[in-house]
């Protein structure tokens, strides 16, 4: 595969339960997404990626990332990045007063 642009309106948008996400790039390597959650919203659960870890930088705003699995919840703020494990089922809470937007990226192990 060779370079590739993908611009703010040519992403493939879901919407997952409460969380709105622009995925940029889905591929066997890699995933990349950015994800929205207005106050008090609640992401969907994510069951985990077998065979990939993954990271959630956050942008803008306050979250709660609730690793379901191994029952821990983490407070991430602006600039903050947590790595989950591999096949750790997760979801994200927007617990600040403004939105929150997060950056989310896994790819398989080497």
């Amino acid at each position: 595969m060779s370079q590739k642009v993908v611009r703010y309106n040519q992403t493939k948008n879901l919407l997952e339960g409460e969380e709105f996400t622009k995925v940029y790039f889905h591929t066997d390597k890699l995933i990349f997404a950015v994800s929205t959650l207005l106050p008090g919203q609640k992401a969907c659960l994510d069951k985990g990626h077998q065979g990939a870890d993954e990271t959630c930088y956050v942008i803008e705003g306050q979250v709660a990332i609730h690793l379901t699995e191994l029952d821990e919840v983490h407070e991430l703020a602006k600039g903050d990045c947590i790595l989950i494990p591999e096949g750790e089922p997760h979801y994200t809470v927007n617990i600040g007063e403004t939105k929150s937007v997060t950056a989310w990226a896994c790819a398989p192990h080497l």
